[in-house]
Parts: structure tokens; sequence; C-alpha cells
């Protein structure tokens, strides 16, 4: 959708929650939302949930919404004034700041338009021979073009986050290799886990792409963080190779893979 597009949409809500607004009905035992405006109201904001996230990818607007949705009801179950007029404010808010910097509105095509599906970005640590092995499966196994960090060249980029940034954005999806590189000791324990890097560019992969655009491949022996708990995760003994099925269904599942 271009910004326009996306504008008028949400000018044609802001009205309807308007109008929704205005229809609520005072009575002796308090104010009530208009007869038939109460469905009406629950699919606009499920609606604009999705505007806002299509339009804008991970953004501010549909989480105040729903948290304002949620919030917003009285104690028979009903929408109340008070939550109503907080959810039209959020759109209301919403279409100041787009109206004033339309570029946020194709800030997200643009993004878009940079990534190639076949473009699958490697996360790996000090164990050369497991990302080059995972590397040879990509390339070779589901003829998918690797983008490891280090062989790139740097065109320009400054610094290492530069550098990631710039050939990370043209991925369409992440595995990222978890092997026991760094050791952790503590008075109660020791143990081992991934190197920094690889935790940062997991979690920059989740809040890009989503978890479901992201696979954890965990060697045997390696710490995992509880935070990565909700990710594609595959284990291995010993070679990257043992997890080919299954690397290969879940490439298929997110759209990267045809079906073979």
């Amino acid at each position: 959708m271009t910004p326009d597009v996306v504008i008028a949409e949400l000018e044609r809500y802001e009205s309807e929650l308007a109008r929704i607004l205005i229809n609520f009905k005072h009575t002796r035992d308090g104010i009530h939302i208009g007869v038939g405006d109460d469905p009406l109201y629950r699919q606009y904001v499920r609606e604009l949930v999705d505007l806002y996230n299509d339009a804008l990818g991970p953004n501010v607007y549909s989480k105040q919404l729903s948290v304002e949705y949620s919030n917003g009801f009285g104690m028979y179950g009903a929408p109340s004034y008070k939550g109503v007029e907080n959810v039209l404010s959020v759109v209301k808010a919403s279409l100041t700041r787009l109206r004033r910097s339309p570029e946020l509105l194709t800030r997200r095509q643009t993004q878009e338009a940079l990534r190639h599906r076949e473009n699958v970005f490697i996360i790996h640590g000090r164990d050369e021979a497991k990302w080059r092995e995972l590397k040879d499966i990509v390339k070779s196994e589901f003829r998918l073009n690797p983008i490891v960090l280090k062989e790139q060249p740097d065109s320009g980029c400054e610094t290492v986050i530069e550098k990631f940034e710039r050939y990370a954005e043209t991925c369409t999806y992440a595995i990222a290799v978890f092997t026991p590189d760094d050791e952790v000791k503590s008075e109660a324990e020791s143990y081992l886990q991934a190197r920094p890097n690889v935790i940062y560019e997991l979690g920059w992969f989740c809040g890009k792409l989503g978890r479901g655009g992201a696979m954890l491949l965990l060697k045997e022996s390696t710490e995992l963080f509880s935070d990565f708990g909700g990710i594609i995760q595959k284990r291995f003994r010993t070679n990257v190779s043992e997890c080919t099925l299954e690397i290969r269904r879940d490439l298929e599942a997110a759209g990267v893979l045809s079906p073979s």
C-alpha cells in the first residue's frame, strides 16, 4: 500500500471511531456503547492492528492499540467510553506523525525490496568447521545463497555492526550455530555458551523478522539462554549435517525453500 492509501484508511477508521464515540448512550446507569457498535468496534481494532503491522512492521501503535483496547472494557464486558476514546487518540497520534513523516510508510517497503528470498544469513562463533559445514549445506543441498559476514567486502562500512546490518537487511532468514566457545565461571558453577556476537545477531534477526525468521542449531554442551526458548531449535552432537532434513522442513515452512 502507498502512504496515501494507508493514511486514507486510517482517516476512515478515525471517522468511524469518532462516530462510535458520539453514539454512546447516556442513561441513569451510566454511559453505554450504541446498539450494534460493540461488534464493529472490536472488528475495527483488529483491522487497525493488522493495518499498522502491514504498513510499518514492528511498531509502537499496534502495541499501544492492543493495550488500550484490553484495558478499555467496563465491568459488564462492554467497551467503555474512555476505552474507545483512548483507542481513537492512538489513531489520531499516528495520523499526525505519518502525515508529517510519510517516509515511515515507505521504509518497510524499501527494506523488503533489499531482501532476496534466497539469501540466508549464517550466524556463527569460533568453530569454523561448523559454520563452513552449514554454509555448504545451504548452498549445495538447498541451492540457497549463504551470507557469511566475514566473507563479504566491507563496502565502505566503518564498523562491524554497520557491516552486519547492511548485509543482514538483504536476507529473508537466518540460521545461527551455537557452539560452546566461551566459558562462563561463577562461584556456584561454570558453563559454556556461544559468543556474544552470535547472541546479538540472533536477537537482531528475531526483532527484525520475528522468531519464525530464524533458526537455532545448538551443539550439545552449549548453554542456551531462556530468551531464545521460542526460536526453532535443532540440536546436534558432532556435525550440522545431522539436522539437514529438519532444516529443510523448516525452510520450506518459512517459505524460503520450495517444497521438494
